[in-house]
């Protein structure tokens, strides 16, 4: 997967928080940033192309900055086939399948209500948000797609909307040439649509005009550096607590982990099917020095603030963006595969994981959870499938 981002230094903050939630769901992803002067971002690629003069100083009232219209050269690239996105964007989710979706030129979502009046100011039955595209490449070279824009953007007359920018360029040269596809791939924040969405269920989600600021403050453990580097490209093992762990002996196949992750009471007694390692554990309750010592641990977190050691905890901004995603509280073991893709862990291992198919092997018979472990397994499973993680289960 080829991720394409298009900046200037006034959007280097935008981008690196951009970049670190793209890889976060797309490891395997290769990601360009274009400018036309060099902007050096860790875990990417920078190509320089430089602007025709036509678009310097383009007169008062145009709020698009001139590197907005590097969108126009991205055939300059050598791909057949890119996934161009904003750097004011966060990626929500694996974009497996919008980067497998059938696309003959350019794949994108329709605009939210706004773009009503430009689709019919340019007399297009929908008008397309460019802040993400799929684009093929080979194919817009044939079609000499950046000619086309060109001349657009010289001789179109600009629309009684006022609006004549990249985006309007696109949208008139490769009319009836777009496929719409879901708008989840690039809805946008604070915006308004026929057919509106929950923002956390978005795997794109675009804070556009004056919102950006909103997307500064979107949590990605930032609290917990220590813990982020002590995971970043390492192989991780995360020992869940359900029954069904002791009917495979994975014991040793965990301690080969570099970090292994463990939980609550979940204390390591039946080494053949547990293990004896752990480096991180995850706390939802209180356990007294003596059990935590037990754990021989490197690090102890609490999940939240429930516990009464003195640990580092999880931010509630952490765990609320979790619950606005599941419409319930995480589990323990959830967090910890968020805290891990996050990390951009090497590997990520589950053991212990039937998303309560057999209950917490040390939980009174009868006891209630408040987690949603139904959404947390859909959610699971498709990390799986996009090849984030895996899940080890009993035979």
């Amino acid at each position: 997967m080829n991720i394409i981002y298009i900046a200037d230094k006034n959007y280097e903050q935008y981008l690196i928080r951009s970049v670190r939630s793209y890889l976060k769901y797309n490891p395997s992803a290769k990601i360009i940033i274009v400018s036309e002067k060099p902007i050096p971002i860790p875990d990417t690629e920078n190509v320089i192309i430089e602007l025709p003069k036509m678009f310097r100083n383009r007169g008062i009232g145009d709020r698009i900055t001139n590197t907005a219209y590097l969108k126009l050269f991205l055939t300059k690239l050598p791909y057949d086939k890119v996934l161009y996105v904003d750097c004011d964007t966060l990626c929500q989710a694996p974009l497996n399948d919008l980067w497998n979706t059938d696309c003959r030129f350019i794949a994108l979502t329709e605009s939210h209500s706004y773009g009503k009046k430009q689709a019919k100011a340019i007399g297009a039955d929908k008008y397309g948000l460019t802040g993400m595209m799929l684009m093929n490449l080979k194919n817009l070279r044939k079609i000499g797609f950046t000619e086309k824009c060109l001349d657009i953007e010289q001789n179109y007359p600009t629309p009684e909307t006022g609006w004549q920018h990249d985006e309007t360029c696109i949208n008139v040269a490769m009319r009836n040439r777009l496929t719409f596809v879901d708008h989840k791939w690039n809805y946008c924040h604070n915006r308004t649509y026929d057919n509106p969405i929950n923002e956390a269920d978005a795997p794109i989600l675009h804070f556009v005009g004056k919102d950006k600021k909103d997307m500064l403050i979107v949590p990605f453990y930032d609290d917990l550096p220590d813990l982020l580097n002590e995971i970043k490209d390492k192989s991780v093992a995360i020992v869940g607590n359900a029954k069904s762990l002791f009917d495979c002996y994975y014991g040793k196949e965990i301690d080969k982990a570099e970090v292994v992750i463990r939980f609550n009471r979940g204390f390591p007694n039946d080494i053949k099917t547990q293990g004896e390692k752990t480096t991180i554990l995850m706390l939802a309750c209180d356990l007294s020095k003596t059990d935590i010592n037990f754990y021989k641990s490197k690090y102890v977190i609490n999940r939240s603030g429930i516990a009464s050691n003195d640990a580092p905890t999880i931010s509630s901004q952490d765990r609320n963006r979790l619950a606005e995603k599941l419409g319930s509280q995480p589990s323990s073991g959830f967090m910890a595969i968020d805290l891990c893709l996050t990390a951009h862990a090497k590997s990520i291992q589950l053991y212990g994981f039937d998303f309560e198919q057999t209950p917490t092997f040390y939980n009174p018979e009868g006891y209630k959870t408040k987690h949603d472990y139904n959404k947390e397994q859909e959610i699971v499973l498709e990390y799986e499938r996009a090849g984030l993680l895996t899940i080890n289960k009993g035979e």
